[in-house]
């Protein structure tokens, strides 16, 4: 999935959720993976852990 499909502010809405979830400890790393693995599924890519 090319991060274009998504419309800009929906892109900024998922990185200020994840980041203020991350700051407050309740997101870690896997679980962010998951989360986005999730949604970019929905746009026939997927997440890979490097």
């Amino acid at each position: 999935m090319a991060v274009s499909e998504l419309n800009e502010d929906t892109q900024d809405q998922i990185f200020d959720l994840l980041e203020n979830l991350q700051q407050i400890e309740k997101l870690k790393n896997k679980d962010m993976r998951i989360l986005l693995d999730k949604i970019v599924r929905q746009y026939g890519g997927k997440v890979v852990n490097k």
